[in-house]
């Protein structure tokens, strides 16, 4: 008979695995999007010797781990961003699973409490698929495509009307500015977009910015922002260091062209996992 404990970890395991499942899934649609493949249509391949793989070699992690990184036929080294990408996706639905559980004394308040938080860690686990994709491709490509920054900023926009129409919250200042955390966020990046004519940040991240402001909101979404900048100064100093004393090694100088969505993206998990406000502004506004 299991106790609570152990009824804890099945379901953790439970989660986890579910998460290095969809992460696999993910790595699918990162590679195949903009190819004219189909997402769910194809068995996977090896790219360079066009081996179809076998069920074995499909196992998150494991696979990659048993195989040294290699395929199994032509021994070309398969990339790490496969077993990263599963085990990323599976630490964040770990996290979305976690972050749940502890917010359900507040859930529990309301009836319906325990469907309400189910539908949310879904919606939740959807939301950090949808980040990792744009945040994987927009490495490996510079780019993030609209059509899935609009899905983020859809299932964001359309949670932030619902909660307020759901649960009549007053139109207080901190209401207010939350319900314009989307504008207020994005209207800087695009201005930044404008005046560099794309050269300092993409028009992508300016929408991402939307998105961000609507899950997170303004207080939140600035403390996002500004770990963003913070993460992704601190990276692109640190390559440059190691270009300047190994030249060559990952071909980076001040003219090279950074991705700014995975900092964005870097930024709003960990103030949304941890709810950290840099600025002490939600104290301030509901003070």
């Amino acid at each position: 008979m299991y106790n609570n404990e152990n009824m804890d970890l099945l379901f953790f395991i439970a989660v986890g695995s579910i998460g290095l499942l969809i992460g696999s899934f993910l790595n699918v649609v990162i590679y195949r999007y903009n190819t004219g493949l189909s997402f769910a249509k194809g068995r996977s391949q090896c790219f360079v010797c066009g081996k179809a793989l076998s069920w074995h070699e499909l196992i998150p992690v494991f696979s990659f781990a048993v195989q040294k990184g290699r395929c199994s036929s032509c021994g070309t080294k398969i990339s790490f961003q496969y077993p990263l990408v599963e085990a990323v996706t599976s630490l964040l639905f770990l996290a979305v699973a976690y972050r749940q559980i502890s917010l359900y004394p507040i859930f529990s308040l309301y009836e319906n409490g325990l469907t309400y938080s189910i539908l949310l860690a879904i919606y939740y686990f959807i939301i950090v698929s949808v980040l990792v994709v744009i945040s994987v491709y927009d490495m490996r490509h510079k780019i993030i495509p609209d059509a899935l920054v609009f899905t983020f900023i859809a299932l964001t926009t359309l949670k932030l009307l619902l909660f307020t129409y759901l649960f009549g919250l007053p139109f207080t200042l901190a209401s207010t500015l939350n319900l314009l955390a989307p504008l207020l966020l994005s209207l800087p990046l695009a201005l930044l977009w404008f005046v560099s004519k794309g050269m300092w940040i993409g028009f992508g991240d300016a929408k991402l910015a939307w998105g961000i402001g609507a899950l997170l909101g303004l207080p939140l979404g600035l403390s996002a922002l500004m770990f963003s900048f913070w993460i992704g100064a601190a990276v692109s100093i640190l390559f440059i260091i190691i270009q300047k004393f190994t030249p060559g090694s990952y071909g980076i100088t001040l003219k090279s062209e950074i991705p700014f969505a995975p900092f964005l993206i870097l930024g709003t998990l960990i103030v949304w996992f941890a709810h950290i406000d840099v600025l002490g502004l939600t104290a301030l506004l509901n003070g």
